[in-house]
């Protein structure tokens, strides 16, 4: 690796989560936003893919995601308006999620459903890594990414309970998904990447096998945690505030402050 540590891999990819964010954040586009910053993330894992291992090179998309995830709430709490005209879906997964919070039936009442949805979304982001070299599925990923982060910064914006909604608000089996994707591009990414004579530098099959437990785990967790943590959270946001995509503080009807940056 040139001598290179791999924290110097990791602090890569936290640098590209900032950078593709905020060029994205910037082009202003649905589109364009994601793939700004899943060009910006494969960049990273193209470069510790080259220099270190397969691992390395997940690890390194888990900063990027992580980086992300920070500096998209920094932009998304104070920007309301703003985060629905450029976040794909972040409308529409507002509303599944705050019928969750306020019906408290989630997903342990539909199981099969749920299993078959989980699946279907598993085999979407395999096929696109597989063929692109993980490419496509990191911006699948900052596809999912920002919605997931636009309904966090509904619930920071109209919480009741801060503490709890900032524990709570990431869904814990939606933390271990995430980290599940992550080893799971990396390791199907090995063929495409052998075929740009990129060769893995080590097994990938850890990577999937450890991958596919993780996803196992996401989903029990899901099925058992659903109910109790959407009661909890429930009652740490104000649910009109979050339907309203205001603050919990605030009129329904305020002069705000632009939507383009972060408010001091």
């Amino acid at each position: 690796m040139f001598g290179l540590g791999q924290g110097y891999f990791l602090i890569l990819g936290a640098a590209c989560g900032v950078v593709g964010f905020r060029l994205g954040w910037r082009i202003g586009n649905r589109w364009g936003m994601p793939l700004a910053q899943g060009i910006a993330g494969w960049t990273a894992f193209a470069y510790a893919w080259r220099w270190g291992t397969p691992g390395l090179a997940a690890a390194t998309v888990g900063t990027w995601a992580l980086a992300t995830t920070l500096v998209s709430l920094y932009f998304f709490v104070p920007n309301a308006e703003a985060v629905d005209r450029r976040v794909l879906r972040a409308k529409e997964y507002r509303r599944e999620m705050l019928a969750w919070l306020r019906s408290g039936a989630g997903p342990e009442s539909t199981p099969f459903a749920t299993l078959r949805r989980h699946l279907h979304e598993t085999l979407v982001y395999v096929a696109c890594a597989l063929v692109t070299a993980n490419l496509a599925s990191i911006v699948l990923g900052a596809v999912l990414l920002n919605y997931m982060n636009a309904y966090v910064a509904t619930l920071l914006r109209a919480a009741r309970r801060t503490a709890v909604v900032a524990m709570l608000a990431w869904n814990v089996w939606s933390v271990v998904r995430v980290g599940a994707y992550v080893a799971l591009g990396a390791a199907a990414a090995a063929p495409a990447a052998a075929w740009l004579r990129l060769p893995a530098t080590e097994p990938v099959g850890p990577l999937a096998w450890g991958a596919g437990g993780a996803l196992v785990v996401d989903l029990a967790l899901k099925l058992a945690l659903s109910r109790p943590c959407g009661r909890l959270l429930a009652r740490a946001v104000d649910l009109d505030a979050a339907d309203a995509n205001r603050r919990a503080e605030e009129p329904r009807f305020t002069l705000g402050l632009g939507d383009d940056e972060p408010r001091a």
